[in-house]
């Protein structure tokens, strides 16, 4: 699922720097375009930080190195085409709950 990489990428974000913004925005987004928004703030946050080779976290770092932004973006396209917003509100809260747990697992908690 093309959804999974997004939630792969806030999974870092929160491992690394305990940046949970992008959860957060996404939780609350009141629109698509708000929501896709956020996404590509935190794809390009996630960028700086894989250029910069900055990850402290080792699992994180693995984590990063398996993400597809091919996928991602991908997922991003997805998300535009829905015109529902229940469907969207949906969406994005697995993206964030799925990259709650993910991130969990790369805290070691």
């Amino acid at each position: 699922m093309y959804l999974d990489e997004l939630a792969k990428v806030l999974a870092v974000l929160i491992a690394e720097g305990g940046n949970y913004t992008y959860v957060d925005k996404l939780g609350y987004a009141p629109s698509k375009d708000l929501a896709i928004f956020y996404l590509k703030e935190a794809l390009r946050d996630l960028h700086s930080i894989k250029n910069q080779e900055r990850l402290e976290n080792t699992k994180a770092k693995e984590l990063l190195d398996k993400i597809n932004f091919e996928t991602a973006e991908r997922a991003l396209d997805e998300l535009a085409r829905v015109e529902d917003r229940r469907v969207l509100k949906e969406k994005t809260s697995l993206i964030g709950a799925k990259a709650l747990a993910i991130s969990a697992g790369l805290r070691g908690e």
